[in-house]
């Protein structure tokens, strides 16, 4: 009987490139468990709150861009003029962008500077907030920008705690985006 002698060491050869790769395999899936576990210990020990500055001193343009919104755009409205902010350092702007509905009155009647966009060629966010802060410049100085989606809605605090975070120095700031009834449906929640 013959045996060949070279199979043990290229079984040898062929364990060991398996046990190499699956090392590196374990090595990288441990580092990106160790950097996730990272920034969720990072993200329990951050501060929960922002503190407010005494005396609010940023103007916003609050821009809302909104094509037949006439449904949900009254409860956005209703909580921005719901902030414990002055009334006089910010101004509603909605872009009712190629509307077939009541967008641009509903926006009248809460309280918004409304502006009727037709352009059937430029669609879309993008362009319509583009026309919009064209337009908004001609309104006055203003310090920031915020840009809220016609279907939301935001906290009392809103914009204290962006002056202040402001104030603080940051030039760009992402908040809080969380869907409103998660439990309304599992669609909803997904």
């Amino acid at each position: 009987m013959r045996t060949n002698r070279t199979s043990k060491p290229n079984q040898r050869a062929g364990a060991t490139l398996l046990g190499g790769v699956f090392w590196s395999i374990v090595a990288v899936a441990g580092a990106m468990i160790g950097y996730l576990l990272t920034l969720t210990v990072a993200a329990f020990r951050a501060p929960r709150s922002t503190l407010q500055s005494r005396k609010p001193a940023t103007r916003f343009a609050i821009l809302i861009p909104a094509h037949n919104e006439a449904l949900l755009l009254p409860d956005l409205l209703a909580s921005i003029q719901a902030q414990r902010y002055p009334a006089s350092l910010f101004d509603m702007h909605v872009v009712a962008d190629n509307c077939s509905d009541a967008t641009a009155q509903i926006a009248r009647d809460c309280g918004a500077i409304a502006h009727e966009r037709s352009d059937e060629q430029r669609r879309g966010k993008g362009y319509a907030l583009q026309w919009l802060l064209e337009r908004v410049e001609a309104y006055g100085a203003y310090d920031a920008y915020v840009i809220l989606d016609a279907d939301s809605i935001i906290t009392p605090a809103f914009l204290a705690v962006m002056d202040a975070r402001l104030t603080r120095g940051e030039r760009a700031i992402q908040a809080y985006y969380a869907v409103r009834h998660p439990d309304r449906s599992w669609s909803v929640s997904l």
